[in-house]
């Protein structure tokens, strides 16, 4: 009956919801991406968004920046977000796409919602411990992640968002706009491909000598290699009991391998096509998913503390992406 009732105001409401969409693809083709603005980073955005509309994860702070955002502009908030929030809230449907925590397995209906919780779970425990506290939290490739406005009552921790220029300078105008308070936040301005993000944030403020959480969420698949390992190496260098956070995608689906032999393809092209933004790295998910990151972060001076992916491990299905987070041990 939930499902009938939001489907039928969907479809009374159906010339705003295209107006809408139509709105949405034209402000990422025509204005966010020549200007160089994060494409991608509008996918979780609106994950935590819908969410918060369904009411199954609160985030007041995406649902001020609909509207100011490039691409949630105010024709986007009104015709799509607040009709959404009316068909949501009318019929109280909470499909397995906007459940929090989500199903598990995901797949890839759900797989936005189980990043989420487990991004959201690492970074609570991590400030819960009580030894060795937290004192800075980073997140690299922050788009328009809104954790950070969790810590505003909180002294003790400096919080920076790193990313690209034209991206940070679009989020902190809606910011603004949304009169949300973010004088707590350093703003850092890099490239992660030029792997400039470390000294760019020591420039900021950033103490290299403090327990560190660091957040890197949606970012690893559009890097090189290098680049990659490079920013784990990176971590390494940190006081012990620092953390980073991160996702991936089997390196069997970015290398069109089997069982990806034929989504790898057309994810890859869709990713171009769209967001003109290329798929380049992936660790294999082939069974043990877990020891085959184990390898490559051991590599590079960290240990694994939490893992999970998507879909099945047992053959012929391998999993199609994966969450972890993993710690220094050594100061």
């Amino acid at each position: 009956m939930r499902l009938l009732l939001f489907i039928m105001i969907n479809i009374i409401f159906s010339p705003l919801l295209i107006l809408g969409l139509i709105a949405y693809t034209y402000r990422l083709r025509r204005h966010s991406i020549p200007h160089k603005i994060s494409g991608t980073a509008n996918e979780p955005y609106a994950a935590r968004l819908f969410m918060h509309l369904a009411g199954t994860r609160e985030d007041a702070v995406a649902y001020a920046l609909s509207g100011h955002l490039p691409v949630y502009s105010k024709l986007v908030h009104y015709s799509l977000v607040k009709v959404s929030h009316l068909a949501l809230t009318a019929s109280g449907f909470k499909g397995s796409f906007l459940s929090y925590p989500g199903p598990r397995p995901s797949n890839l209906a759900t797989f936005l919602s189980h990043r989420t919780a487990f991004f959201d779970g690492v970074v609570t425990n991590a400030f819960e411990r009580e030894d060795n506290r937290i004192k800075q939290f980073v997140v690299l490739g922050a788009g328009f992640d809104t954790r950070c406005y969790d810590f505003r009552e909180s002294a003790d921790v400096k919080c920076f968002e790193v990313d690209m220029a034209p991206t940070l300078k679009a989020k902190v105008e809606a910011l603004t706009l949304a009169g949300v308070a973010h004088d707590h936040v350093n703003f850092v301005e890099t490239d992660f491909n030029q792997k400039t993000w470390f000294d760019a944030l020591i420039e900021r403020g950033f103490s290299p000598n403090l327990t560190t959480f660091i957040l890197w969420e949606g970012v690893t698949m559009y890097l090189n290699e290098d680049a990659v390992l490079e920013t784990l190496k990176l971590v390494s260098r940190l006081p012990m009991g620092s953390e980073i956070a991160f996702d991936y995608f089997s390196g069997e689906l970015i290398n069109h391998e089997p069982p990806y032999d034929k989504l790898g393809p057309r994810m890859t092209k869709s990713a171009m096509r769209f967001y003109e933004e290329e798929l380049q790295y992936g660790i294999s998910t082939r069974k043990p998913a877990r020891e085959n990151l184990e390898n490559v972060v051991r590599d590079c001076g960290l240990r694994v503390s939490r893992f999970e992916h998507t879909q099945s491990e047992d053959p012929p299905v391998i999993p199609l992406y994966c969450f972890a987070s993993a710690k220094t041990y050594h100061n």
